[in-house]
């Protein structure tokens, strides 16, 4: 019998290359959410220590000058974290959207998987068929010999 070919193979093998491409980039995009994330931390932690520093030094030296440097640089750091924030967001979303191409290209994956699955089904009862009706067919082969040893004999 014939071997079998799933005529849409090079489709499936494309399709199968889009998702793995579809998954690095969906794990690049969560490595950079995590990323985000963390800068995101630390920068309100800094803000954090330095509204602590900014206390002390107060409680020390109560001059102004230190007073009005403490809170310009607590100023640029909130604005930082309002970036940071942003950053996450955007990070997210571009997850988000990585997310639904790698979940896109594992259906269009399984649905070629499944009719390829479908057509080796087809194949393997069709050969099955075929297989026995060569074996009905030596069957009544081997009949007809006996019935003709069993005249000549007679």
């Amino acid at each position: 019998m014939r071997p079998f070919a799933f005529r849409a193979q090079v489709a499936l093998d494309l399709r199968r290359k889009r998702a793995e491409d579809a998954q690095r980039a969906l794990a690049a995009a969560n490595a950079a959410v995590l990323r985000a994330e963390a800068d995101l931390q630390a920068s309100v932690c800094a803000c954090d220590e330095s509204k602590n520093r900014a206390v002390d030094e107060m409680r020390e030296r109560g001059d102004v000058a230190t007073q009005m440097w403490y809170r310009n640089w607590i100023l640029r750091q909130q604005r930082e974290i309002v970036v940071c924030r942003d950053v996450v967001t955007d990070r997210r979303s571009e997850a988000d959207g990585a997310r639904g191409r790698a979940t896109k290209t594992h259906i269009d994956v399984k649905v070629l998987e499944n009719l390829r699955e479908k057509k080796w089904r087809a194949y393997t009862e069709e050969e099955r068929r075929a297989e026995q009706k060569d074996i009905d067919w030596l069957a009544v082969l081997r009949s007809g010999r006996q019935d003709d040893s069993s005249k000549e004999i007679g």
